[in-house]
Formats: structure tokens, sequence, C-alpha cells
């Protein structure tokens, strides 16, 4: 019975559609019929659909859906290939593709094709850490703080990039990239000339997600300074320049480990003697460790001439920061262990130096840059304040990171709130650990005294394209 009712509502529908369709067919004799690729004028029916359906009852939804099938079923055997529903002449239609059978090939533009889109989690997990997307808005000072010259940096990165073989591995043991994970967005930043504040921000926000780090709760970490210290000294050795400044040997036996048995000790005790070649002498030990710790450094000669200093490599052995040494002999703590605490113990303490000094193994060697730049680990140029120091075990390099924390503003232990986009550019020693960074600040008084000073804890969140983060789904567990 029930369908029977339904033939009858759907035969009536018909005929007041059919009857609409000839009084609008007089008033319009004349339409354009898009068929395939050719354009024909032909006298064509504009049926009028949404005013008549209006009409019928919600319990008739079956009817209208079968309705819809048979006027598709008759379009389709006169040939048509669109149908156009309307309420009005005026009104916005909606084409309808009758054929179901034949695809409409559309050539996107490459802005579309390369558009990164918002289809991750909110959550992956790898190795027990939980990347969390955030929004921009929840980065605390992102949107009165400018990322211009974050993009800056981000560009001499992404040359590094888009120079590598798409395959070359790019990422860090905990997410794992190529080189060609970078290039949609590489590519686009490259070709950014003319920057201003307002399309910086917009750069980022279209090609990146915000990754917040959380194991059982978000993680927070110690974020310190680094520069390009000056220190005097000597082509050749002297009296007062008697400490030398390796560049790294070239005929060296290296183990399995990649390491050698020359220690700090063996090396301060004549190892290394014409086996490697030393750039320049200068006057302390002390001097030199600090040197090594900030990977880079000028020596000034007597002549006025500057030697630049960038890193070289290392000896492979374990670093032990002198810091530890100190807090575990109770010489110091965590929260007076500066750089400049560190250097007046030792001018107090001289005799102490050497035994404080062997019990870091570590040792870096330098080359000459023979230019005035601080190259970092990407073999780029650091942009002060800009590039960041981090453990690339966690964290990709190239990586853009917002970072969170506090800097200095005097020797009274003032703090300024620092919330600013940094690069991950370059690596440390004594940079260890998940939530870890080591801010470059340039040369200069003021360089040191923040490269010196800093030292607060704070956060970061790791910023990835849209699409890696995507990716990672498949490496890891989806929580979200």
């Amino acid at each position: 019975m029930k369908r029977i009712i339904i033939y009858i509502i759907t035969a009536v529908a018909c005929l007041v559609l059919s009857t609409f369709g000839f009084l609008h067919f007089k008033k319009n004799p004349k339409l354009t019929v898009t068929a395939g690729k050719e354009t024909m004028q032909a006298e064509t029916i504009k049926i009028v659909a949404a005013s008549t359906l209006a009409t019928v009852k919600t319990e008739t939804a079956k009817s209208a859906s079968a309705l819809d099938a048979t006027l598709k079923e008759k379009a389709i055997k006169a040939g048509s290939t669109k149908l156009v529903l309307s309420t009005n002449t005026h009104s916005k239609t909606k084409a309808v593709d009758a054929n179901p059978t034949k695809k409409v090939l559309t050539t996107p533009t490459l802005a579309a094709k390369n558009e990164p889109k918002d289809i991750a989690p909110k959550k992956v997990t790898i190795k027990n850490i939980t990347l969390k997307k955030v929004s921009f808005e929840q980065l605390p000072g992102w949107n009165k703080s400018g990322v211009k010259n974050s993009l800056a940096a981000f560009q001499e990165s992404c040359k590094v990039f888009l120079k590598k073989k798409p395959t070359h591995p790019v990422g860090s043991q905990l997410i794992k990239l190529k080189a060609k994970d970078w290039l949609p967005a590489c590519n686009e930043a490259v070709t950014i000339n003319t920057t201003t504040e307002a399309s910086a921000k917009t750069f980022f926000e279209k090609w990146f997600y915000p990754l917040e780090l959380v194991k059982r709760k978000p993680i927070r970490g110690i974020f310190t300074g680094y520069y390009m210290p000056l220190v005097k000294g000597n082509l050749t050795k002297t009296k007062q320049y008697n400490v030398p400044i390796y560049g790294l040997p070239k005929h060296l036996p290296w183990n399995s480990q990649r390491t050698h048995s020359y220690t700090r000790q063996a090396i301060d005790q004549g190892a290394l003697n014409k086996q490697a070649p030393v750039i320049a002498w200068i006057h302390s030990p002390v001097e030199r460790l600090f040197l090594e710790i900030e990977g880079s450094g000028v020596i000034r000669l007597a002549s006025g001439k500057k030697l630049y200093l960038g890193y070289a490599g290392e000896n492979g052995a374990r670093n032990t920061p002198v810091a530890s040494v100190l807090i575990k002999n109770g010489v110091m703590n965590k929260h007076t262990a500066s750089k400049n605490a560190i250097k007046r113990y030792f001018q107090n303490h001289p005799s102490k130096v050497d035994n404080i000094l062997h019990q870091n193994k570590s040792f870096v060697f330098f080359e000459n840059l023979k230019k005035p730049v601080a190259l970092g680990v990407q073999d780029i140029t650091l942009t002060p304040g800009y590039s960041l120091a981090i453990d690339k075990k966690w964290i990709p390099l190239g990586s853009p990171l917002w970072l969170s924390t506090k800097k200095p503003l005097s020797q009274n232990n003032e703090l300024k709130d620092f919330q600013r986009l940094m690069i991950a550019q370059d690596t440390g020693g004594a940079i260890r650990g998940l939530m870890r960074g080591d801010v470059y600040w340039g040369s200069g008084k003021q360089a040191s005294f923040l490269g010196e000073n800093m030292k607060n804890e704070g956060r970061y969140w790791l910023f990835l394209p849209k699409h890696i983060f995507d990716k990672l789904t498949n490496l890891g567990r989806m929580v979200g």
C-alpha cells in the first residue's frame, strides 16, 4: 500500500514539474547546453524544482530520491551531460554530472597542488614522546612577535635541503626525515624576496603545525646562550701565548666507534705534536675550553688582524661539562655555575685548572674560516638571536622552534621574557636532551653578556610541515 502511495505522489510530482517546465520553455525558447567539449544552442527545458519540492512533506524523502534517479536516467538517455537545478533564473546554480561513468578532468594550478592540507590528527606518539598539535594562538607571544628575521634564517637552511639528494636523511633519531620532505615549504620560502612581518607569519601558518612535546606532561628544559668570543693570540708560540688551537688531524688512527686514544690530557701532554696543524696560540687553556664550548671564536693578533674560527670536528670522547665537575665537587650549584663564575673560580685557583679540565676528555678542533662569520653544523652562517643549537638526536636540523624562555637584562639578575621563532642550525657538546637549547648571540659586548649570563628554564614547540606531521602517523602510534 505504501509503495502505491509513493508511486502516486511521484506521478503527481512529475506532472507538476512537466507543466512548470513547459511554461518556462515558452518564456525561454533558447538556452545554452554544454555537452562534452562542444557548446551548442538548443531548445532546452530548465527544470525548476525547488519551489515545487518545498511543498512535498518530509515523509516523501524516498520518493524525491526516486524522482532524482529517474530524472538522471532520462537525461542520460537523451544524451545530456548535465542537469541544472535552480529556484529562479538569478540564483546560483549547481551543476550535477548526469553521466556517472564520465570523469571530468581538471588541471590544478601549481599552488593548489602544493597547498598543505589540514588532515593530520591531533597527537602522534613516537618512542614514548607525544607530538601534540596546537594552534598558533596557543603559542605564548606569537601574536605580538615578529618572524621576518626567522624566515630569513630558515631560508638559509632551505638552501641546504635543496642542494641535497631528495633521499638524503636530514631528520633526527626521533623523527626520520629526508631532504625531499622539506621541499614543498622550502621551494616557496626561497622564492620570497620582499618580506614583511605579515607575509612571513602567513608563510609559517600556511605550511607548519606547532607541536608541543609531551611525555606525561609538557616538557621543560634549560636554555643558555653562546657567542663568538674574542681572544688575543699569536701565530707563533711565545712565553705568553703557549696554548695551541688545533686544526683537525688528518692521519689519526680511528677505532670502530670513530674515536681515538687522544684525550684532552694526552693532547695537552703533546700527543698531537706534528700530527695536527696549529692555527694560532692563545694564553689560557680555560679560554680554549670556552672556545670549544662556543664552537667558534675570533683570535685577534697583535697586528690587529682577526682570525675567525669555526668548528671542524672533535676527538669523539664523551663530553663531561666542567660545570658538572664543579657542582659534583661542591664548588657551585646548578643555579650559580655560570660561565663568568667558572672563569672567576679558575682565576682564583690556577693550580686546579688542569686537574678539573682533564676530567672532560672531549676535545674540539677548529678551522680558519677566513671570513667574519660563524658557521653552524649545517655549514651555513648563523643568524645572531635566531639560530639555536639543539640536540640533533631529538630535533631535526633546520626545523623552526617557537622558544619561550627568559633572557638577562643586566648583571642585577633582571630577566625579560624571550619569545621568538628560532631555527635549529647548530649543535654543541653540552647541548643534550629533548628540551635543551643554546641561543647564538653573535659577537661583541652585548653578545658576550648574553652568552655568558643566559641560563633559564623554558620550552619550545617544534614546527613541522603539515604533510610531514601527517606522515608521522605511519611511524608512531596515533592517539587522538
